[in-house]
């Protein structure tokens, strides 16, 4: 995997005072694809890909999204999600529904088949974030996700368009809620 712009540009700013896998953004990339690997690993028992999940957890909390805005929010091609809802849809874990605003667009809705790999989901989502985060303590942990948020925040500002919060579904099991949620 080779460096993002951030990545590359900390790192050609601090390249003579410390080595590559010191520097920050170099870091965040490198947790960020140890999450997806570790989650990937975690996953394989379920028989959905890291992106199907990241489509299920986004409808989730946005149900009744056309495809357009959830290909948007996932930063994905729409041929690409389209492929997606099409698995999910055999499945039974997705149905498209005519959208009553927009003939050409379909709006999507999970079924109450999903809900227990939703529940699967927020288990894996747990247990490789309490490994990630394993020699942390609370105070810790809040305040790296304070920094965090402030980082994304800062970065909004310069034009990069932040993620939905439970868009990486992957990274925190916040998104999946301790209460069912009725799926019907």
């Amino acid at each position: 995997m080779s460096l993002d712009i951030i990545s590359f540009t900390y790192y050609l700013g601090a390249m003579d005072t410390m080595p590559p896998e010191k520097h920050l953004g170099f870091l965040i990339n490198d947790v960020a694809r140890l999450l997806r690997r570790a989650f990937d690993q975690a996953a394989q028992s379920c028989a959905l890909t890291r992106a199907q999940w990241q489509v299920l957890a986004f409808l989730y909390h946005n149900e009744g999204s056309n495809q357009a805005v959830v290909a948007e929010a996932l930063d994905v091609e729409p041929i690409t999600l389209s492929r997606h809802i099409d698995r999910l849809e055999g499945l039974g874990y997705v149905v498209r529904l005519p959208d009553p605003s927009d003939r050409r667009a379909r709006r999507l809705q999970l079924t109450p088949a999903v809900k227990p790999h939703l529940q699967a989901m927020k288990a894996i989502a747990n247990d490789v974030l309490k490994s990630a985060l394993e020699g942390m303590d609370e105070t810790e942990t809040a305040q790296l996700a304070n920094a965090l948020t402030l980082m994304r925040a800062n970065m909004a500002r310069y034009g990069a368009e932040p993620a939905s919060d439970c868009v990486g579904a992957i990274a925190t099991a916040d998104c999946i809620p301790q209460e069912e949620k009725s799926l019907s």
